[in-house]
């Protein structure tokens, strides 16, 4: 990365007014650089700013994260986002925040703003399209991209007196701020960040943030550069009205770079025109209006599906190839989490969110209970009937399963016949309740064999719950509980549901 002159470094260290992190911000950039991270320094970062942790679950609730159940508190909506994704949004928001309540000398602020919110709305969406692994990191650094700005009109108002840096091709504002001050916007918003002591692979993405090749970057970072770079090109397509025309220069970047075909990148306009009123929400900020929207939906469609669909295409079969491979990709990162006969998570992941959840637990107080499910007569079942006729019947239990309890809960394929499900947050009456009305439920179940013979459904169900009567000691302990009282269950004559009490055992 490029060093800054001595004389502008000076006036960037003496200079009383730069950009400078709310409190609320250091926190969260702490714990996020903390080798050993967990769901309570995380809520606990962003639940000081309740401002903050409110957007955080608006996001959680929102069309980014769609989920069956709604998040209603803070814990929940760690679970539906992940530890990074909440700890980036919630910088995110923060920094946004505080840095819009600073005075500016040269330039339109909110066209910056403007500008910066649809970059980061390009980026997540170009993450996920290239399954990009930290969506919301990219989201961040393309966020604060052009951050150096705010910096250089701290220290030197006049560089953007005279022009209009947003209609501005990037590389000529580049080199407009170079002549004046020796340094652009991007190597000064590097040096802003590393002053503000946020992660070195941001640092040098936002150094490199208008670099659409990335030729030049380290390979562990080249797609975060090349995504960061293409969101501000898509953004400036967004922002004005010169914009558009740059569009078919725009599709060439996004087919050479991240091999993003022309009629997929107007889809993704599609997919940005449906998120903006979550954006404007979450930062209170008007982006488009709705004859803007309009007329760039019409541009995008018309210079992307009609006038350049040919020139950017590949060959049929490479195209194929490429979506056949993508297809499968996907399918063996389902197969690793999920158990492919019933759709219900496997067990491997059962035993990672449980000892997840249960860490959690322990350190907060909260309660977190667990159902063993076992299929009653099973064995005869598959003896009787079949083995399809027993796949159909293990298909249904884990569909009502899976529909009795909430989204943020978690079923899994424990083995054979047996279903898990943890119950984050939820205490012993609660889950009887759900373990009563999943027995009941099954009882009206029944499975048509191929030869036109009914097989009725019952089920056996032990439930344990880890409070201030149960205190166990590990995740394994809560399983045992929970398995003992599924036999409990079976020995009082099945399709009933029990609850594991350490008082009733001593």
């Amino acid at each position: 990365m490029k060093e800054l002159s001595g004389d502008l470094l000076d006036q960037l260290k003496k200079c009383k007014n730069l950009p400078t992190l709310p409190k609320a911000a250091m926190r969260i950039i702490d714990v996020a650089q903390r080798p050993e991270i967990d769901m309570g320094m995380v809520a606990d970062a962003v639940s000081a700013d309740p401002a903050i942790a409110a957007k955080v679950m608006r996001i959680a609730n929102s069309a980014l994260y769609a989920r069956r159940r709604e998040s209603t508190n803070l814990r929940q909506a760690l679970i539906t986002l992940g530890l990074n994704a909440t700890l980036t949004l919630a910088l995110s928001f923060t920094l946004v925040n505080k840095l819009r309540q600073d005075p500016v000398k040269g330039f339109d602020f909110n066209e910056f703003w403007k500008r910066s919110i649809l970059a980061g709305s390009w980026a997540r969406i170009l993450a996920s399209e290239v399954e990009l692994v930290g969506a919301e990191e990219v989201f961040l650094v393309s966020l604060l991209q052009d951050i150096g700005m705010l910096a250089i009109d701290r220290v030197a108002p006049q560089v953007y007196a005279d022009i209009s840096p947003f209609s501005m091709d990037h590389n000529r504002l580049a080199q407009h701020e170079t002549n004046v001050i020796e340094a652009n916007h991007c190597e000064v918003g590097a040096w802003l960040m590393r002053d503000w002591h946020m992660p070195e692979v941001l640092v040098e993405v936002v150094a490199n943030s208008h670099d659409c090749s990335a030729a030049n970057v380290d390979e562990k970072i080249r797609d975060l550069v090349k995504i960061t770079a293409l969101s501000g090109l898509l953004a400036d397509s967004c922002a004005n009205a010169s914009g558009a025309s740059s569009m078919t220069a725009v599709a060439r970047h996004a087919a050479e770079q991240l091999n993003i075909q022309p009629a997929r990148l107007s889809e993704l306009y599609d997919m940005l025109m449906e998120q903006i009123p979550e954006a404007e929400s979450v930062f209170e900020m008007d982006l488009m209006e709705e004859e803007e929207i309009q007329s760039l939906m019409e541009t995008a469609h018309e210079t992307l599906l009609i006038r350049n669909l040919n020139v950017f295409s590949q060959a049929a079969e490479l195209v194929e190839r490429a979506e056949s491979l993508q297809s499968e990709n996907k399918a063996l990162k389902k197969a690793n989490r999920v158990d492919q006969l019933t759709g219900a998570y496997n067990r491997r992941h059962f035993e990672d969110a449980l000892n997840e959840e249960f860490e959690f637990a322990a350190k907060h107080g909260s309660t977190l209970s667990m159902i063993f499910v076992d299929i009653d007569l099973f064995k005869e079942t598959n003896d009787t009937y079949g083995h399809l006729a027993g796949d159909k019947v293990l298909q249904r239990v884990a569909t009502l399963l899976k529909d009795t309890v909430r989204g943020t809960d978690i079923v899994a394929r424990y083995g054979g016949d047996e279903f898990v499900i943890i119950l984050p947050g939820t205490n012993m009456d609660r889950t009887a309740l759900v373990a009563g009305r999943i027995v009941n439920d099954a009882r009206a179940l029944s499975i048509e064999t191929d030869a036109g013979e009914k097989i009725d459904i019952t089920l056996s169900l032990g439930t344990a719950t880890q409070d201030t009567e149960n205190n166990f000691k590990s995740a394994a302990g809560l399983i045992r509980a929970a398995d003992s009282a599924l036999y409990d269950s079976k020995r009082k004559g099945r399709d009933c549901h029990t609850a594991y009490d350490a008082r009733a055992v001593a």
